[in-house]
């Protein structure tokens, strides 16, 4: 038997969570601030340091000078791709925090667990086969964007391969499709509403991170219930 999800509960709870914890998330968005504002710094640091020292100084104009393109090239990309990586791993802290919020644990905080790989991987795949059915039309998209929507928060949650996370979240999802859509528009409204200011938009991550952790846990546990009811009759 389906459980009756209500938006409205759902986002009143996440709000709760949301203002009960105000601190923990404001450390949270200031730490990553801090740590991107100190790589960007260090960054530019070293570039210009190292143009000074190979290019400057005729290290490269005198032996090398085809090369001081790729060299510049060669910085920016190395930058671009710890960028990315802090990319992938800010909002998983948020889904994390939250589902421990959510499972009455202890709060993680800035962390990276040894679960961030297996994330990304679904992750990357996830967004693939989407894209793709995107492609053949939005429905397809759409619908399994929905059916596989806790993959990530599976694998940060139980760990595990993530073949076993799509599967799960496909089991989890059955006959919540559009009730998912419905979260999906409101939580977009929300996060546009709340876009004008940093902190109204770390409420909007910080609120709509908690209703998916929320829905998580109670799917989660519709499933692994009728999966031991299934496992009893045979």
């Amino acid at each position: 038997m389906k459980k009756q999800l209500s938006i409205k509960d759902l986002f009143q709870k996440a709000w709760k969570g949301f203002i009960d914890n105000f601190i923990t998330w404001l450390f949270l968005l200031g730490a990553q601030i801090t740590i991107v504002c100190g790589f960007l710094l260090c960054c530019v640091a070293m570039l210009a340091m190292m143009h000074y020292v190979f290019i400057e100084q005729c290290l490269f104009n005198c032996f090398f000078i085809g090369y001081s393109k790729l060299f510049t090239t060669s910085i920016i990309s190395i930058v671009s791709i710890f960028l990315l990586f802090f990319h992938i791993a800010f909002p998983v802290m948020y889904k994390q925090n939250a589902l421990d919020y959510v499972f009455k644990r202890p709060m993680s905080g800035f962390d990276v667990n040894n679960r961030f790989f297996s994330y990304a991987v679904a992750m990357f795949i996830y967004w693939i086969i989407v894209s793709i059915s995107t492609v053949f039309g939005f429905f397809p998209g759409l619908f399994l964007s929905q059916r596989w929507r806790f993959v990530g928060l599976h694998l940060l949650d139980h760990g595990g391969s993530v073949r076993d996370a799509f599967h799960s979240s496909w089991g989890m999802t059955h006959g919540y499709m559009w009730f998912l859509v419905g979260v999906s528009l409101v939580q977009l409204l929300l996060f546009i509403i709340c876009s004008p200011t940093v902190l109204f938009i770390l409420a909007a991550i910080v609120i709509n991170r908690l209703v998916d952790a929320q829905i998580y846990k109670i799917l989660h546990i519709e499933y692994d219930r009728n999966l031991s009811s299934c496992s009893c009759e045979a």
